[in-house]
């Protein structure tokens, strides 16, 4: 009987083990790990198996396996030239590169959690891959291609608004507007697991109003500590009918998700505005930005508490769960300032 109570410990441990090689292992194996730029060379007859283990010569990358087997659909498509690999650059866009060729620049572009989809096309056109108006009339072609059956846009400035993942990209300068949005999407959709879904069919939500929530809690909370606490506060709000009254909102849709500011008035909270969380109940009718990992965390995982109010404090944001309490908050804010 001890005997089976040790093989079973075995299987489990080993079962968890498996588990969470699965769940982490392809986030860790994804990225370089070289600390300075190196060049890559790849020469005429070098095949996909070559280029994995000149990468793991040059100590850039964690499993030359792993490089071989994800990368397969290009293994046809290399192109020989020299290759600018740099410190933490995604598998992903290793592929890009060495299958556009080596007569294609790299430029590195970085979108802070938090961007807008109005600062993504910005930022694109500031580095020269393509224009903005042109990036912002790719992002519409998609939502009409793979969304427009699932998510009502009516009421938003930009339909793909929250679904472009924030963090750094690789792009080749061949790349054209479709690419790129169809490569920031991807990144989104690569990060959502199966138990990410499960848990967005628990809280019964649609994805689109799980990535509002996570836009929502990205432009307003002050550290990672909080986000869940703000989410929580969110879903408290949302479940009596409570007006959620986030002033990020009412700035997202005073500048029409284009011009942004850090100051509002009593005009503005009381202006009709689908953004409006002041004036309008609910949700507003889509993300207010692009969220990053662990905002999308915290809207799946709000944490459970009686918070309905929070107001900026010392160190961050200090909660309450009546109006009254929240009032003495304020005060205390007002003193501070």
């Amino acid at each position: 009987m001890k005997i089976l109570k040790i093989i079973l410990i075995i299987l489990i441990l080993i079962i968890l083990i498996f588990l969470a090689g699965i769940l982490f292992l392809p986030e860790y194996l994804s990225y370089t790990v070289n600390e300075k730029d190196i060049t890559l060379e790849v020469q005429p007859g070098d095949n996909l198996r070559d280029v994995a283990q000149k990468l793991a010569d040059l100590n850039a990358i964690r499993s030359e396996t792993f490089f071989y087997y994800k990368g397969r659909n290009i293994a046809n498509n290399i192109k020989t030239g020299e290759y600018v690999i740099y410190p933490q650059m995604p598998i992903e866009n290793i592929y890009e590169v060495i299958t556009k060729g080596n007569d294609s620049k790299t430029i590195r572009i970085t979108f802070p959690e938090g961007f807008t989809l109005y600062q993504f096309a910005t930022r694109l056109e500031e580095n020269g891959l393509v224009g903005k108006d042109e990036f912002i009339d790719a992002t519409e072609e998609y939502f009409e291609k793979n969304l427009s059956n699932y998510v009502d846009n009516s009421q938003m400035y930009f339909s793909l608004e929250g679904y472009l993942f924030p963090e750094t990209y690789f792009f080749s300068e061949k790349q054209n507007a479709e690419e790129i949005v169809q490569w920031l999407v991807d990144t989104l959709n690569d990060k959502w697991t199966r138990e990410m879904e499960e848990q967005r069919e628990k809280l019964n939500m649609t994805k689109h109003e799980i990535l509002t929530i996570a836009s929502l809690i990205e432009r307003e909370a002050y550290n990672d500590e909080e986000r869940a606490r703000i989410s929580g506060v969110i879903y408290n709000r949302l479940e009596i009918g409570m007006p959620l009254q986030i002033d990020a909102s009412v700035i997202y849709g005073k500048g029409e998700g284009r011009d942004h500011t850090s100051i509002i008035t009593k005009n503005d909270l009381l202006e009709a505005n689908p953004y409006n969380t002041y004036v309008n109940r609910g949700l507003p009718p889509g993300p207010i930005a692009s969220p990053g990992f662990n905002s999308i965390i915290a809207a799946l995982y709000p944490e459970e508490h009686e918070y309905y109010y929070y107001v900026m404090g010392k160190n961050g944001h200090v909660f309450a769960q009546t109006y009254e309490e929240h009032l003495k908050n304020v005060e205390e804010y007002r003193k501070m300032q």
